[in-house]
């Protein structure tokens, strides 16, 4: 099961996030889809390290990102986690152009 996430985590909501992620990673929910989210700073992070913390997730937990969550994930060193697989949306703007288009 795939969780969507879209628009913005910040410090408005990453709790209410982060509880809403955790419930669905005990639910059953293996991967978490942040390509639609277009902020995400120290609080995005919180989020996803409370929830993961709080799912008891027997496995590890996937996210695919936005190009601009995956250099956050990155660059605080998430994406070398053991327990974590990061990997980055494949988005339209990053294919190459096809022959008639």
């Amino acid at each position: 099961m795939v969780l969507h996430l879209s628009g913005d985590i910040d410090q408005a909501n990453w709790l209410a996030v982060a509880e809403l992620v955790a419930t669905e990673l005990r639910a059953g929910m293996v991967e978490l889809d942040l390509a639609g989210v277009g902020f995400f700073g120290a609080a995005g992070v919180r989020a996803v390290l409370y929830a993961r913390d709080r799912s008891r997730l027997a496995g590890p937990l996937r996210v695919t990102c936005s190009p601009m969550v995956y250099r956050v994930l990155t660059i605080c060193g998430l994406k070398s986690l053991d327990d974590m697989v990061v990997t980055e949306a494949v988005t339209d703007l990053d294919l190459p152009p096809r022959a008639g288009a």
